[in-house]
């Protein structure tokens, strides 16, 4: 029961932490053109010690319909990469400069692909994952892939729903 607790306790902890996790203050900070300078902006994830050891890596998740017909004239990896340069021309100079972290896009598609920093974070993850849980680098990526493809698969269904009750 007492473990149980604990765990039900730390878990609420982190809950918090990571609803909480916006940017420090930039009032009187110079930053470029067309960054996100709200005070209330905030990242999907912020992690310490994910890329190096207690340092901050911060994450923004995009998930975009391939597609579409804005995109039906892209490569696949001009699509990824202009979504990759939007994240970063919004987010990277404040994380670099004010938060002193690492910024990481995570451009996802609805059909299951992902840009080139979203799959160097899935290794790191997965690497990250096996190595605690001591199991196989390729059982933990199924799984870790099986995870995502559902979570793509809310994501999509949400938007549809959303299209069809508000069309227009």
């Amino acid at each position: 029961m007492r473990s149980e607790t604990w765990k039900l306790k730390s878990s609420v902890q982190f809950a918090a932490r990571l609803r909480l996790s916006q940017f420090l203050d930039i009032s009187g900070k110079k930053l470029s053109r067309g960054s996100n300078k709200a005070q209330d902006a905030r990242l999907h994830i912020h992690a310490r010690g994910f890329w190096e050891q207690q340092r901050s890596a911060f994450f923004d998740a995009r998930v975009c319909h391939p597609n579409s017909e804005a995109y039906k004239d892209l490569e696949p990896q001009q699509f990824y990469r202009t979504h990759d340069n939007k994240e970063k021309r919004l987010y990277s100079r404040r994380v670099l400069r004010i938060e002193h972290g690492a910024f990481t896009p995570l451009v996802f598609t609805t059909t299951g692909g992902m840009g080139k920093g979203c799959l160097r974070y899935h290794s790191r993850l997965v690497e990250l994952i096996a190595i605690k849980k001591g199991e196989q680098y390729a059982k933990t990526m199924s799984w870790i892939r099986s995870r995502i493809s559902f979570a793509l698969l809310r994501s999509a269904l949400v938007w549809f729903q959303d299209i069809t009750k508000n069309p227009g």
